[in-house]
């Protein structure tokens, strides 16, 4: 039958509670006391927790808080590049050049690092020339007028501020997966025992029914009825076991366990506290100073920074350019050749003169420079990066109000089941203790040939019906709450 083996998702994405409510001891005998499971005794590979162990253990191990603090730590690295983006530069800088120009030409103009020479050479003349140069010096280079960076450091400020508050809502889902996932393995961990009881009463009611078969006073239908229920108990404690296996194995990954192992719930399914506030003061917590609605807002502001930003590309800009260094020279001329010839009745060459020279020298120099520069025309790519971040900004604010909507009505349903589950929960103890006074009615006055064996059956499957339906309640009770404190961040 598999009546109620596990809950609907309750709420909408999961948040953290501050803590775990101690709970409320019911007064009366607990009636769904029932001999341990073999399915649920501890092995080698199998450790009871309890929802203050859970949440010890979870929440550091969490996949999602790790990568919330790592994009904390990536915008905060950006914040860094966009300040260093408004400070002064000073570079140090230096060149050095060598150049060798051999010449029969008196005259030589844009040399590299000679620049224009005039040599006096004779006919036939050659000269080799070298230069050497070396240069060194800083450089100070300051945007006086950083528009563009400052909106883009705020923008980057937001995000990080952003980011911090996306810490604190995933600490609030994460926290409540925890304690969802640890209700749900409750429920699973107590629905065996429940299915295991059924299908002892249902394996006796078969036996009694071939006995009273065999002595004729029954019908070979009451058999078939009897072995037919007691299949369906088979088949739904195979479901049992199979949903207490997937609970295991979803709390373990939330605890980053290997999945051999198999934690187990050692918290009893118990009512929790009634929520002390009204609905309205209630909706007013969850929304007031809520991390999730503070993180699309600083978002939103984030995303205005970034189109003040693209807008300045089209604003002038003043920057300051100073400069100083020292440099260094050296001029040789290594060979230089003169010579001639007499002309006359005879041609007579003159004896050619060899020479060399050189010289060097240093200088320094230092200037101050303020470049202006006002754009006027881009293609109309500030305006469109404007535009885009304007855009986002628009849909960052649907998101936010897209969220309260959601968080009110998250809040609303929870406080709203909260408020029902006590009556619920009641009903559900009395129709229990009802159901089991019936069923032992039933199988007497069945044992007994009073009642036909279709009535013992009818009580035997709405007395499983109602113990799985209080489990149910009072699980889904400590769920709603769970919501309640995931929304407000706190226990009342």
């Amino acid at each position: 039958m598999g009546l109620l083996v596990g809950l609907l998702p309750l709420g909408m994405a999961p948040a953290s509670p501050a803590g775990a409510a101690p709970p409320i001891p019911h007064p009366a005998r607990p009636v769904l006391a029932q001999p341990p499971s073999p399915a649920v005794q501890p092995s080698p590979a199998e450790q009871k927790l309890s929802l203050r162990r859970v949440l010890e253990l979870g929440l550091p191990a969490s996949a999602r808080l790790e990568r919330a603090d790592r994009q904390i730590a990536r915008d905060e690295a950006l914040v860094q590049v966009n300040r260093a983006l408004r400070l002064p530069q000073l570079n140090l800088v230096g060149a050095a050049s060598y150049t060798q120009v051999g010449t029969s030409v008196g005259v030589l103009t844009n040399l590299p690092t000679f620049g224009d020479l005039s040599l006096s050479l004779q006919q036939n003349g050659y000269a080799v020339l070298q230069n050497s140069f070396a240069n060194a010096g800083l450089l100070l280079d300051v945007d006086l007028l950083p528009l563009r960076q400052g909106s883009l450091l705020a923008a980057s400020r937001a995000s990080a501020a952003s980011s911090r508050s996306s810490l604190l809502e995933t600490e609030r889902q994460v926290g409540f997966e925890l304690v969802s996932s640890y209700h749900q393995l409750q429920l699973s961990q107590a629905l065996v025992p429940v299915w295991e009881a059924a299908l002892v009463a249902s394996t006796a009611l078969e036996r009694d029914a071939e006995r009273i078969q065999r002595r004729g006073l029954a019908a070979r239908i009451d058999v078939l009825r009897a072995r037919a229920l007691r299949a369906g108990d088979v088949r739904g404690l195979a479901e049992a076991q199979a949903q207490l296996a997937q609970s295991q194995d979803q709390l373990a990954i939330l605890l980053a366990w290997a999945l051999p192992s198999k934690p187990l719930a050692s918290d009893p399914i118990e009512d929790q506290p009634a929520w002390p506030n009204d609905l309205e003061r209630t909706l007013g917590e969850a929304l007031q100073a809520r991390p999730l609605l503070q993180s699309l807002r600083l978002q939103q502001q984030a995303q205005r920074q970034q189109a003040r930003a693209a807008r300045a590309g089209l604003y002038p800009s003043i920057a300051l350019v100073a400069g100083g260094g020292f440099s260094g020279d050296r001029l040789a001329a290594p060979v230089l050749n003169q010579g001639g010839q007499v002309n006359g009745p005879l041609t007579l060459p003159l004896p050619a003169l060899e020479q060399s020279a050189n010289a060097s020298g240093s200088f320094y120099n230092w200037g101050v420079a303020l470049l202006v520069r006002q754009p006027l025309y881009d293609g109309g790519r500030s305006a469109s990066g404007a535009a885009v971040a304007e855009r986002e900004a628009a849909l960052l604010q649907a998101d936010e109000e897209l969220a309260r909507r959601q968080i009110r009505d998250s809040v609303a349903q929870a406080w709203n089941r909260l408020a029902a589950a006590p009556e619920a929960i009641a009903a559900g103890r009395e129709a229990v203790r009802a159901g089991e006074r019936a069923l032992r009615d039933a199988q007497l006055r069945y044992r007994a040939m009073v009642e036909p064996l279709t009535e013992v059956l009818l009580v035997q499957r709405d007395l499983l019906a109602a113990r799985a339906s209080l489990l149910t309640n009072l699980t889904r009770q400590a769920i709603d709450r769970a919501v309640l404190v995931r929304e407000t961040g706190r226990e009342p």
